[in-house]
């Protein structure tokens, strides 16, 4: 109710482009006031307004243009204003006139995190910013006095980065990022151990760490969803979860709105976290699952003020995960509308009759290896298999449609590389193979198996131990396990890059369970592969409408100890993800 409180928060954008993320807090601010004195007059929103601007709102970027438009957008709210100062600074970013690089807000960490004394972060620093016309620079803020910092930081890989410069120029830049990552580590091992160089967005995290209050400080970054999921994140994940309480993470699964950001269509999420208190080590995350994007104003404050109550809200569902499982960096339920699937999936891995397919075979080679070592393939039309090798190249969804498959190209060794692919790759190929790529809107099988031994390119050999007998038998099994309910959660629950068209790993590969030999008979699953593998599967989307797949689920369950109607409710669940039928998630 006293608004002069509020004008005293510091909040910060340190990648703050048109400000965007800085416009929302200040409208965010000055609505929750005004809704507190609704008689307040004009005059003294306008104070408010012009308060918050001069005192709150800081903002850093690397690009003049965006930051002048930032500070141009602050003024809307009250355009007749004269301003005495504004916190909007242009950084100095790549090759210096007088010699060296810069990194723009980056240059802030080495002093940050280093040494713990306060970084004039609008004045005198190392890295000193270039003020724009509305820009003071007389205005320092202590480490902690940032109340809250809003990010919405740039991901672009070390390849990406810097791409207008000489690649001399870029090399000092990289250099320079390993110079930062020396000073931090020796200030702090495990914020350094945060730093991945092929993600810039890395930086921006510690960055955030150091400048915000030790006690209060609030953290708002939107981050690729895919982030809080993959392996390559984990590591910022444990350190996000033992610097704060995860708060909340917001994902949209509305089809075609899929993100925050304005110039991209990577499935986003909004991460919210503050300091942790001495109650919360017992606390819980909450995953708030948005089935439509607020399209206006109104509909998100509408939509925000349920939020913050904690209230339901027609735009969304919610999902509590333990504070035990953020802190060891599973966050799955961000990737589901149903945050149930996650729990589910986390069944499916703990399963006894089940082991991680590392345990019990090889999975390898990786399609890269043999493209490296083999020639651009032909159709299998063009020339005899019996003068070249077989491979499976590509994954159509609507060629491949049951377990048992073909070959559809075959190929011929490198020169330069004959010993490699002979003799290295080639002894590698299996009559079955598990799918490195994934679409789970059209996707019909997960596995195959062929008459002959071949490699593949999105598909990946699967060779049992050789202290297994019965070979054969252990693959067709295998096949068709891979192709059924729990073993559908299992990908899902391990994607990578995007969720609409995944990518996996050879060691996510290697870490999909499956029934093991030692633990379980794995004969009715032989039998029903051969019963069933030349049987059409349906996509995913429509698995719960596949007899096919019903009857494998039917198999799988007494082979896994599981009823046959949880694997059905599992079906279900899975149909009504939205990015698995490309459809609205309704309620």
């Amino acid at each position: 109710s006293d608004w002069h409180q509020a004008t005293k928060l510091r909040i910060l954008d340190p990648a703050c482009g048109t400000g965007t993320l800085l416009m929302a807090a200040l409208k965010t601010i000055k609505d929750r006031i005004v809704a507190t004195q609704p008689n307040m007059s004009q005059e003294t929103k306008t104070e408010i307004h012009k308060k918050l601007v001069e005192n709150s709102i800081h903002g850093l970027d690397i690009n003049y243009q965006a930051t002048q438009l930032a500070a141009s957008n602050l003024t809307l709210g009250a355009p007749t204003v004269d301003y005495n100062s504004m916190h909007i600074h242009t950084m100095q970013h790549g090759p210096q006139s007088k010699g060296g690089v810069k990194l723009g807000s980056l240059e802030l960490l080495p002093e940050a995190v280093g040494d713990g004394k306060q970084p004039d972060l609008f004045g005198h620093t190392k890295q000193a910013p270039i003020s724009t016309p509305y820009s003071s620079i007389s205005k320092e803020i202590d480490i902690d006095e940032v109340d809250i910092v809003l990010m919405n930081p740039p991901f672009t890989n070390s390849a990406k980065r810097g791409m207008k410069y000489s690649s001399h120029a870029k090399k000092l830049m990289q250099n320079r990022e390993l110079e930062i990552k020396h000073q931090i580590k020796s200030a702090d091992a495990d914020a350094s151990n945060v730093i991945d160089s092929s993600s810039i967005s890395t930086y921006f995290t510690l960055l955030a760490d150091a400048l915000l209050h030790k006690k209060t400080g609030v953290l708002g970054k939107i981050l690729p969803n895919t982030a809080l999921i993959n392996t390559s994140g984990l590591t910022e994940r444990k350190f996000l979860a033992k610097r704060f309480h995860i708060d909340m993470v917001v994902t949209c699964h509305e089809p075609n709105q899929l993100n925050f950001s304005e110039s991209t269509r990577i499935h986003e999420s909004l991460l919210v976290c503050r300091r942790r208190g001495r109650d919360e080590d017992k606390g819980s995350t909450t995953f708030i699952a948005l089935n439509h994007m607020p399209r206006s104003a109104t509909e998100a404050a509408d939509w925000l003020e349920a939020v913050l109550a904690g209230k339901e809200h027609k735009y969304h569902r919610t999902f509590k995960w333990p504070r035990s499982k953020i802190a060891d960096g599973d966050w799955t339920p961000a990737q589901y509308y149903d945050g149930s699937l996650a729990n589910l999936a986390q069944r499916v891995d703990d399963l006894k009759s089940l082991s991680p397919l590392e345990d019990l075979a090889l999975v390898e080679p990786a399609g890269r290896r043999v493209a490296d070592g083999f020639r651009n393939p032909l159709k299998t039309t063009e020339f005899q298999p019996s003068t070249a090798y077989e491979v499976v190249w590509t994954h159509k969804t609507k060629e491949r449609e049951t377990m048992c498959s073909i070959s559809d190209y075959v190929t011929e060794p490198k020169v330069e590389k004959y010993k490699y692919a002979v003799h290295v790759l080639w002894p590698k190929a299996s009559r079955m193979l598990i799918a490195c790529k994934i679409n789970p809107q059209a996707i019909r099988v997960s596995s195959i198996f062929l008459s002959r031994p071949v490699l593949g390119q999105l598909f990946i050999p699967v060779t049992p131990l050789p202290e297994f007998p019965n070979p054969t038998a252990m693959l067709q099994a295998w096949c068709a396990y891979l192709n059924s309910t729990p073993a559908v959660l299992s990908f899902l629950n391990r994607r990578q890059r995007k969720l609409t068209y995944a990518n996996y790993s050879l060691d996510q590969l290697r870490a999909i369970p499956v029934p093991d030999p030692e633990k379980t008979d794995l004969t009715p699953l032989t039998h029903a592969f051969n019963d069933l593998g030349d049987s059409k599967l349906l996509p995913w989307s429509k698995m719960n409408d596949c007899p096919v797949r019903a009857k494998l689920d039917d198999v799988v369950a007494k082979v896994i100890g599981v009823a046959p109607e949880i694997l059905a409710d599992w079906r279900q669940r899975i149909v009504n993800e939205p990015n698995v039928n490309n459809r609205k998630p309704t309620d």
